[in-house]
């Protein structure tokens, strides 16, 4: 008791001794302050703020918050620019953030350390198919949603800011119920938002006798087909999302014409455009095109054993006349692009299995290198896309 008494005077004559130069008491911010704050904020801090308090808990577990905090990633340049990553599939999920890309003297520029997500799901889901020796696609992403799928057709969606996922249920047994008769199989998955309905969705082209769509709805939980029959045939491509629809290459019925088939997320139907006038198959014979996705705008590229130096891009969406063809000084038999670079000049692709980053403007090219040598190896395209960070879940949707 003696002790606990001298350590209170202590404490007084130093409070006393000290004055005004106490610290004031922080003030207490509304609600509507800290929620503002809060959304400023990178999805991953807001994240580590849930323990701090119920209210900080409340609102980074609010879907209509979550969806606020994307909007004004997505309409802020800085803030997109800063909360974009790069996910690539390589025995794990692995993220790299842009903002760690260094100049080294050699004239490469290093991308910073790999993340690996501690997800006991992702990491599982994801080792035990490369320890089988079998395949995961990444199929898309879509507002810091990733979405997989493997060979056996098992899909899952990631949100790898906040360490989420969701299976989709049940696509074997739905094709299996559609028919008793025809032996139905799933190929070229796409995944995009329906932001008419506020409905993320997952989109499996199905073989038959026309060209379906098996369409599951998050907010549903089901799956349903959709068929047309002006289209025989689409390649296996996954499916790229590019202005609220998914396309891949189909043969039209009437002619055998090759097209870029698009399905509309919200109207659920197939519309077609043409390819370039200009744009012929490979000349080696060997090869063919794939779609791709340029600062938005789509675009096509050879996909060869041979090289080449050129590729398409459509200035205006869904006009076949605005197509542009683009040449470039790297020859390539592989190519994808990713997005733009910090400086907008600047854009970055995976081309023949290393990511550069390319200047259009100047037709220059830099080489970047990912420091964590696990990841030292060829990058496939089906392996790398980009992503924005964001507190979306996969679970908040009304579907099971």
């Amino acid at each position: 008791m003696m002790e606990t008494g001298k350590r209170a005077r202590w404490r007084d004559d130093y409070d006393e001794r000290l004055g005004d130069a106490l610290p004031p008491e922080l003030p207490c911010l509304p609600p509507e302050m800290i929620r503002e704050i809060l959304l400023r904020l990178p999805a991953k801090s807001i994240g580590r703020f849930r323990c701090v308090s119920k209210l900080f808990r409340s609102l980074s577990s609010d879907p209509k918050f979550a969806k606020t905090h994307l909007d004004l990633s997505l309409r802020n340049d800085a803030l997109r620019s800063a909360r974009r990553r790069l996910v690539v599939s390589y025995k794990h999920l692995y993220t790299v953030s842009f903002d760690s890309i260094v100049d080294t003297s050699d004239g490469t520029r290093d991308l910073g350390a790999v993340e690996i997500p501690e997800s006991p799901v992702m990491v599982n889901f994801v080792s035990s198919y490369y320890q089988d020796g079998r395949r995961i696609e990444l199929v898309g992403t879509c507002n810091g949603l990733v979405c997989t799928t493997s060979e056996d057709a098992v899909t899952f969606l990631f949100n790898l800011t906040t360490r989420e996922s969701k299976e989709i249920p049940g696509l074997r047994e739905f094709l299996d119920s559609v028919s008793k008769e025809e032996t139905f199989s799933a190929f070229g998955f796409g995944f995009g938002f329906d932001a008419i309905t506020d409905d993320y969705k997952v989109v499996a082209l199905v073989t038959g006798d026309v060209l379906n769509a098996s369409v599951y709805s998050l907010k549903t939980g089901s799956w349903k087909l959709v068929g047309d029959s002006r289209y025989e045939y689409a390649n296996s491509a996954e499916g790229l999302l590019v202005n609220g629809a998914i396309h891949w290459f189909a043969l039209h019925e009437e002619d055998d014409r090759l097209v870029v088939v698009a399905f509309d997320l919200a109207t659920e139907q197939f519309k077609d455009m043409a390819l370039p006038d200009e744009a012929e198959d490979c000349a080696h014979g060997r090869g063919g095109f794939e779609l791709h996705k340029l600062n938005g705008r789509l675009c096509m590229v050879y996909t060869c054993c041979e090289n080449h130096d050129d590729f398409w891009v459509m200035n205006e969406y869904g006009v076949a006349s605005s197509w542009a063809r683009v040449r470039i000084s790297v020859q390539y038999d592989s190519m994808k692009p990713l997005c733009s670079g910090k400086k907008e000049e600047e854009t970055l692709m995976e081309i023949n299995g290393q990511l550069v980053l390319c200047n259009f403007r100047n037709d220059t090219s830099t080489s970047l290198v990912l420091k964590d040598a696990k990841l030292r190896c060829i990058i496939e395209a089906d392996r790398a896309d980009t992503y924005i960070e964001s507190l979306i879940s996969p679970n908040s949707y009304g579907g099971v």
